[in-house]
């Protein structure tokens, strides 16, 4: 069986500079997708009075006493 060389890799300072700027990217457009999604959660305040939907679990065992 033949062997080849070891397969080797080689980063620079701009493949790092790349790399973080990437990261920190990423970690900005989560930070504001989640700043997103709490407001509009906060406006659901209108579905929390509404009855909620029984479960599988209570509509099977009868639970939540909704109808008794």
């Amino acid at each position: 069986m033949l062997r080849r060389p070891a397969t080797t890799i080689h980063l620079s300072a701009a493949d790092l500079e790349l790399y973080e700027a990437n990261r920190q990217r990423k970690n900005w457009e989560k930070q504001q997708q989640l700043g997103e999604a709490s407001p509009s959660t906060n406006d659901g305040s209108e579905k929390d009075k509404a009855p909620k939907k029984p479960t599988q679990k209570d509509r099977i065992m009868g639970g939540g006493g909704q109808g008794r």
